[in-house]
């Protein structure tokens, strides 16, 4: 039926033309309406919306990742911060401590227990500046702080040592000066030197007088 009504149109546009043909001369000739032409310009049609379709998913897509990136690095930022602040807080908790420990130490007061304490944090810091968990600026705050432990004590020992040293020195002055005060005239035991004998002088005057009339 389809095929006898292309037939039927064709033939019928064919006597049309040529009865315009001669009664209009140079006119235009009718065309066949072709449904093959209309199909695939339908098909373009609809290939042209399928590709915008899927292109604005694709660009919905894109922008829900990009969305699922800034969520996740805004998450990352803000976890970085928490763990930031919470090692500053630690290291200020650390630094007064070590405060005061510096303070016990300089008096003398260090019981065993504080220099435990100060053993295991330089340990603590050495073995966390040595991780590969932590970044550079982590590892620098960690290496300042060893190095500020390792100062006081090195200090605090060697105000020890200059203090030990000075009280040496005054115990031998003091065992000098008594050794001197307790030095005796060798020819009169009990006497302090320069000293002589009370009637020594009188005994040596009347001595002399003896020797001067004998010589009269």
């Amino acid at each position: 039926m389809s095929s006898f009504s292309k037939t039927s149109q064709l033939q019928a546009t064919s006597a049309v033309n040529s009865l315009l043909s001669n009664i209009l001369p140079g006119s235009s000739k009718i065309k066949v309406r072709n449904e093959d032409q209309l199909t695939s310009r339908k098909k373009q049609k609809k290939s042209k919306a399928q590709l915008i379709d899927q292109n604005l998913k694709k660009r919905v897509e894109l922008q829900e990742r990009d969305v699922f990136k800034i969520k996740k690095k805004e998450k990352k930022q803000q976890k970085n911060k928490i763990k930031s602040r919470k090692v500053e807080h630690q290291q200020l908790d650390q630094l007064a401590k070590l405060e005061v420990l510096k303070k016990h130490k300089k008096e003398g007061t260090l019981t065993p227990r504080e220099q435990e304490y100060l053993n295991k944090v330089i340990k603590l810091n050495t073995a966390s500046a040595k991780s590969w968990e932590l970044d550079d600026e982590e590892k620098e705050e960690l290496k300042e702080i060893q190095k500020f432990i390792l100062d006081k004590t090195t200090s605090s020992r060697d105000l020890k040592r200059k203090s030990k040293r000075r009280n040496k020195v005054k115990q031998f002055k003091e065992d000098i000066k008594q050794s001197t005060n307790n030095v005796s005239d060798h020819r009169y035991p009990g006497l302090t030197p320069g000293l002589a004998p009370v009637g020594l002088s009188d005994e040596e005057e009347s001595s002399e007088e003896d020797d001067n009339g004998e010589d009269y």
